[in-house]
């Protein structure tokens, strides 16, 4: 199984402020995220799945970990699936025979998953937006680049890498 995170960061590696991506939806950004993790699991954690609206993500099996379940909420969609540890996660979907799955966030999902990382598909905007929330370093001794996509947003760069786990 390929475990992939992805996500879009500003020049200082942030995610998020305030609960929230503070450069809203970049068009072409959502556009690869969608066709990229369609058809496969994604594991997020409770805030990122609230930031979402508390609404899975079509056509995908979404697993929010977290300590406590929303039965209310998971039991309105058979698509939505809670569990208490990242670990016991990626087990299960081991168990499942996935070929791929994504991590979507957030920053301590990242931390505990970029070490099982296969791939890292990081959308890099060129703007530092004074984020709270970080993804974590990556070490360019373990992962090579190759830029998928360039594209300018409102005057800004921004570039789409794919990062691969040098075997």
């Amino acid at each position: 199984m390929i475990i992939s995170l992805i996500a879009a960061v500003d020049s200082k590696n942030g995610i998020g402020l305030n609960g929230v991506m503070p450069w809203g939806h970049i068009k072409e950004d959502m556009h690869f995220f969608r066709s990229t993790t369609t058809g496969y699991p994604v594991v997020m954690g409770r805030i990122t799945f609230e930031s979402l609206g508390c609404k899975p993500l079509p056509k995908r099996k979404n697993i929010v970990i977290s300590s406590n379940t929303n039965d209310d909420i998971s039991n309105q969609y058979d698509n939505l699936f809670y569990e208490k540890s990242f670990e016991d996660t990626i087990c299960k979907l081991l168990l499942e025979k996935h070929n791929q799955i994504f991590i979507i966030g957030g920053e301590s999902i990242y931390r505990k998953s970029l070490c099982y990382a296969d791939k890292i598909y990081l959308t890099h905007i060129n703007k530092d937006y004074n984020c709270d929330r970080f993804f974590p370093n990556i070490d360019k001794d373990i992962f090579n680049s190759n830029k998928l996509e360039n594209f300018t947003y409102n005057d800004i760069d921004v570039n789409i890498i794919e990062y691969n786990r040098i075997k």
